[in-house]
């Protein structure tokens, strides 16, 4: 039986210089190792469409909550989490950029140089705080 994958992606899209996509690349490269991730690390990412858009980003992804969630791992995969949009937060107001977050292919919200939206704060981060705290509450004691 297949586990389940929840993904997260941020993306920034449109005119983008050749400098600020390096500048994003080797910061994200630089900063991801400070991380001791569960799984995979997150990825960065640079493409170009055929229409010569150019998208920068991360996707993560990471095994969705279930019968096999501990608090312990549910804990570290929500410190990921945070760490990725604070981690965007700054390179956003360095850079100017604008990245959206997408999580399980649904628009969650933006952050706009530096700044991260409600839709973030209370439909990502919040949510899955208050899913931790159930979890631990709920969990067996041992």
């Amino acid at each position: 039986m297949p586990v389940p994958i929840d993904e997260l992606i941020a993306y920034s899209e449109g005119r983008l210089d050749d400098r600020d996509v390096s500048r994003f690349l080797r910061a994200y490269e630089r900063d991801c190792g400070r991380l001791s991730w569960v799984g995979e690390r997150a990825e960065a990412f640079d493409e170009v469409d055929r229409d010569g858009a150019r998208q920068i980003g991360l996707t993560h992804a990471f095994l969705a909550p279930g019968p096999w969630a501990t608090p312990a791992v549910e804990r570290r995969f929500f410190a990921e989490v945070r760490w990725l949009v604070a981690w965007l937060e700054e390179i956003s107001g360095e850079l100017g950029l604008v990245f959206a977050l997408r999580y399980n292919d649904r628009d969650l919200g933006w952050i706009r140089r530096g700044v991260t939206d409600d839709a973030i704060s209370e439909g990502l981060i919040a949510v899955w705080e208050r899913d931790l705290e159930r979890l631990e509450r709920d969990s067996p004691r041992r």
